[in-house]
């Protein structure tokens, strides 16, 4: 046999030896990507192909008409409205008295307008009502209310509605050149007036006649507002305080109350007796 046939025969024989380990070779080269993509699937349910094909989602961009909104909460809170400042109220003295067939039968004038109330009389009925409330039986509502009157918004046009239309005026008040210190004790701390008052109710069966006045520990007020020892007071700043709904209404704005105007009863006549409690 030539040496060349017995060359490739051993050559031959050598192929046929490695031709296991070529074949496992090639099987494992065509399954290493099958195996890797297997292993993906079995930890990371959605394959690379879908992660890729994913859209990207991006955060919407700022609504430009947002930037003007206003947060609905401030460290500090929102600013409140404030009352009508001296020259407002000056203005609002001015306005025309109004035609419209109410009364105004008592008020509560305070400092924070969204707390003062006015008792409208329309007939036999009375309602409580604030600034922005419409008026009873008129397309009419209530846009400020001041110490002795409302301001109200009538066809167009301002209207004041007194608190004290007839023949019966209020006295002045007494502590506005009586009693300097104690006007200033007063406005810093109006709901210290039960200091200077001692208030008793006074009870006919269960009807409520009034309340009993008396001087309290300081009676200098007392005797300044010329008051006298058992009067008995039947109306704050013309709210019927023989009423108890509108008697506890009035009591618990007595704190914010710039100007208070008691009624009283005594010895069978009324007087009103005016306490100036809010700033000059």
């Amino acid at each position: 046999m030539p040496v060349s046939v017995m060359r490739l025969t051993n050559i031959n024989k050598g192929i046929i030896k490695l031709l296991p380990q070529i074949v496992t070779l090639i099987i494992l080269i065509t399954a290493i990507p099958q195996l890797a993509k297997l292993t993906w699937r079995v930890v990371f349910p959605v394959s690379p192909e879908d992660i890729s094909a994913l859209p990207l989602t991006m955060p919407p961009a700022a609504d430009p008409e947002l930037k003007n909104v206003r947060p609905a909460f401030t460290l500090f809170g929102l600013a409140v409205k404030n009352s009508p400042t001296p020259t407002d109220a000056a203005s609002l003295n001015q306005v025309p008295v109004s035609s419209l067939k109410l009364r105004l039968a008592g008020l509560l004038a305070s400092s924070n307008p969204a707390r003062s109330i006015a008792i409208i009389e329309k007939g036999n009925q009375q309602v409580s009502l604030s600034t922005g409330d419409p008026l009873p039986g008129y397309d009419a509502r209530i846009a400020a209310i001041l110490p002795d009157r409302i301001i109200v918004n009538y066809q167009g046009r301002k209207e004041a509605i007194l608190l004290f239309n007839d023949s019966r005026a209020p006295s002045p008040p007494p502590t506005a050149a009586g009693n300097p210190p104690l006007v200033k004790r007063l406005r810093e701390q109006p709901q210290n007036i039960l200091t200077y008052l001692s208030i008793s109710p006074v009870l006919s069966g269960d009807k409520l006649l009034g309340y009993r006045l008396n001087p309290g520990k300081d009676a200098s007020l007392f005797r300044q507002s010329g008051l006298q020892a058992n009067d008995l007071a039947i109306a704050l700043n013309g709210i019927d305080l023989r009423d108890q709904e509108q008697a506890q209404q009035a009591l618990q704005n007595l704190a914010d109350m710039t100007e208070i105007t008691l009624t009283v009863e005594r010895e069978g006549q009324r007087h009103d007796i005016a306490f100036a409690l809010g700033d000059e």
